[in-house]
């Protein structure tokens, strides 16, 4: 049954039955092996079940038992099938039920089921609230509110409702509370009441009393955040405050009545606890008395209460800045096991001797240690590219901070104080300390850094790797070499070629040499959709692939610079991924591993074919991919997501660079499915020839997965074989395989 026919106005939903990667015809189907790491400090709901305290977060969800010890940590891929979790809801018979990004979650650890929620245009959405009422559960979604059977065909939509009174069409569903045989809705327009006797009457909007700025100017702005019974009296809070709905003696009309909390208090939260009411916000935390309203200190806690819980002997509070706190030794003190430092991961650095850094938005960048994340830049600036350098030295751009490095255990700072790097162009002067480097690259002599929108029009600046300190070893790049315009966005460098990537004019070639010479009088050709059938002007990264070819991620797809016709032909991608490319990483095999706003896109570099990984077919950490970084020394495939960052193993194995250490695996490589694939591991392109025992030729293919398969497509028998590879330098090694057909 299509529930889109039955109720078009603005749901669907569906049950995860198979989580399988789409691909191109002709392609097999490929699966990730996922590892996820996200962060568990911002918080949406805190509610603890039994003896244990679970904690939804944009992270997974945490359930906590024992302060001493590490919590368990549920993320999408186990078992929730999204990392954001919003709301935490036991129903009568006991069934925890969770509420996150397009999903509505039956919770049973590992084994929980899920429910995914599709509007008209088949977009997953996110439900924010849920309440139960016996056989149904009530959702607040971001557009409106659901009526979810627990009992029909096992759990399905009933109805769907946007139309609320005089209230703006599909709001955002904050809270519900149901009192008797009424429902009451917090959106984003304001209050709304109705019967719920007959659900289906609640499709009417004139069903619905409504409370708003309209009616109600008291209230000061219209979004309200939650709403709550206690002691017989109605109460709601929004950013301006807590609210009481009285009735006024004279007039009779309903009035609501501010708490006096202070100027600017903002309300997130209210909870009945104890049979006391505690608010949680802008002013910290609080809770109602007879004689008004008194304030519980949270000194300790850095930022003000988002939301928070009482055991009984000691309370937990999340922060509205990030962050877990408990007080049960008398302070608050703060939640140690909550992840990495933010889920919207900008960048993923490695280096040679296996350290982990990770660039976090609004969150500094960090340093895996110990299974603990610390941070290395200080302030509050955007990390954006991660670098690691020749000498094994690790990176940092910011937006707004400069360039930091980070040599062994020192960490230095460059901007405009001690190199030409300069500010953006958007309110100068001021923007002149405001250095923005989006991208770093190197060639191991020098170091190039873009300064976007530079206010001088120099938008590419160089160091010389020996003398950083040296201020005559930096240099600047500009109108006089040929850059045009200060917007530059990404920046890739190869064999004595040097690419910078612009907003919206395209992409700037020079030749930079390979000698140690400070390379300041180059000049770049210019190359654009008019001039070299780019396929956008609007350039998002550039990055070269092994072979030396040169990759342009664009808003509106990928072109590779063909050198034979000196224009770019376009890279095709299926309709499946996003057109807005991130980022572009190669492994030495030459296969793309390509970053979109809704997903990730693996190109295989022999056959062409693209496979799509995304939230709904795969366990990756989130939809719209930051940046894709190939570990080269492991194989391992790191994917930064707005939602925390996925690990992956690559396709081949731990890479080798030599044809004499390379080995098939698996072995014996089983074949039970048209999908199975044996693969070889040298880190290089190369010619794989498969011959059985007695010297016959079965296949000779370029350097690739082999199926099984002779050169005339037809199955090979079960036995021994011989794989001979040749690299692109000559080299041959040579091997033995099982293969055994089922």
């Amino acid at each position: 049954m299509d529930l889109r026919k039955i109720f078009p106005q603005a749901f669907a939903i569906v049950a995860v039955l198979s989580m399988l990667p789409f691909s191109q015809a002709g392609a097999f189907t490929r699966e990730l092996d996922c590892t996820n790491f996200t962060s568990f400090r911002y918080v949406s709901q805190m509610k603890m079940i039994d003896d244990t305290l679970f904690v939804a977060t944009s992270g997974g969800l945490l359930a906590i038992t024992d302060l001493s010890a590490k919590p368990r940590m549920y993320r999408n891929l186990d078992g929730l099938g999204t990392n954001d979790i919003t709301d935490i809801m036991v129903d009568g018979d006991g069934q925890i039920w969770l509420a996150g990004f397009g999903r509505l979650i039956k919770y049973d650890g590992k084994n929980s089921q899920q429910f995914l929620f599709f509007d008209y245009d088949n977009n997953l959405f996110s439900l924010r609230r849920l309440v139960d009422d016996g056989n149904d559960i009530w959702v607040g979604a971001e557009n409106g509110l659901v009526l979810f059977s627990k009992t029909n065909d096992g759990g399905q939509i009933q109805d769907s409702y946007t139309l609320f009174g005089d209230l703006n069409s599909s709001p955002m569903v904050n809270d519900i509370m149901l009192t008797d045989d009424t429902i009451w809705i917090a959106t984003s327009s304001g209050l709304a009441v109705a019967d719920r006797t007959d659900p289906l009457m609640l499709k009417s909007p004139a069903s619905w009393i409504t409370f708003n700025l309209g009616n109600h100017p008291e209230l000061g702005q219209e979004s309200i955040m939650r709403v709550t019974e206690y002691e017989s009296n109605i109460y709601i809070a929004n950013s301006r405050g807590l609210y009481r709905m009285d009735i006024n003696a004279g007039t009779g009309d309903t009035v609501f009545t501010q708490m006096l909390l202070g100027g600017g208090s903002r309300i997130s939260d209210l909870k009945v606890e104890n049979d006391t009411l505690f608010y949680y916000g802008s002013l910290g935390c609080g809770y109602l008395t007879a004689g008004g309203v008194s304030t519980y200190s949270i000194s300790g806690v850095n930022g003000s209460g988002l939301t928070g819980f009482n055991t009984g002997s000691y309370r937990w509070i999340a922060s509205a800045s990030g962050g877990i706190y408990q007080n049960s030794s008398g302070t608050f003190r703060s939640y140690p096991y909550i992840g990495t430092p933010g889920n919207n991961v900008t960048d993923i650095a490695i280096t040679k001797d296996g350290k982990l850094f990770g660039g976090f938005f609004s969150d500094q960048s960090a340093e895996l240690l110990d299974s603990s994340w610390v941070r290395i830049t200080p302030g509050n600036r955007v990390s954006t590219r991660l670098l690691v350098d020749s000498s094994n030295n690790v990176w940092f751009g910011t937006e707004g901070g400069g360039l930091y490095f980070l040599e062994g255990s020192t960490l230095k700072h460059y901007d405009q104080t001690n190199t030409p790097m300069i500010g953006n162009s958007d309110n100068p002067p001021f923007g002149l300390t405001y250095v923005i480097n989006t991208d770093i690259a190197t060639d191991g002599r020098f170091l190039y850094i873009n300064c976007y929108r530079a206010v001088n029009n120099y938008s590419v600046v160089i160091a010389n790797l020996k003398s950083l300190d040296d201020r005559a070893s930096w240099d600047s790049l500009g109108i006089p070499n040929g850059l045009t315009d200060a917007h530059v966005t990404s920046i890739a460098t190869h064999d004595g070629q040097l690419v910078v990537g612009n907003e919206s004019d395209g992409v700037y070639v020079a030749n930079v040499g390979i000698d140690d010479t400070l390379p300041s009088n180059i000049q770049f050709t210019h190359l654009t959709r008019s001039n070299s059938r780019l396929i956008s002007d609007n350039v998002h990264v550039v990055r070269y692939a092994p072979d030396g070819s040169l990759w342009v991620g664009t808003n509106f797809g990928i072109s590779r610079y063909d050198i034979g016709t000196d224009l770019f032909v376009d890279v095709i991608l299926p309709a499946s991924i996003s057109s807005n490319i991130t980022d572009i990483d190669f492994d030495g095999r030459g296969n793309a591993w390509i970053g979109t706003r809704n997903g990730l896109g693996f190109r295989d570099g022999v056959t062409g074919s693209v496979t799509v990984f995304n939230t709904l077919n795969s366990d990756i950490s989130g939809d719209l991919v930051n940046s894709v970084t190939v570990d080269h020394r492991s194989g391992w495939i790191y994917i930064g997501t707005n939602s925390g960052f996925t690990l992956t193993p690559g396709i081949f194995g731990p890479p080798v660079n030599s044809v004499n250490e390379v080995v098939a695996f698996p072995n014996p490589f089983v074949i039970s499915s048209p999908d199975d694939r044996v693969n070889f591991n040298l880190n290089k392109p190369g010619t794989l020839r498969i011959f059985t025992v007695g010297g016959e030729l079965v296949r000779e293919m370029p350097l690739a997965e082999w199926d099984g398969r002779n050169d005339g497509g037809k199955e090979v028998a079960s036995g021994v074989y011989l794989f001979v590879i040749r690299d692109d330098d000559g080299n041959v090694g040579k091997g033995k395989l099982l293969l055994i057909r089922r």
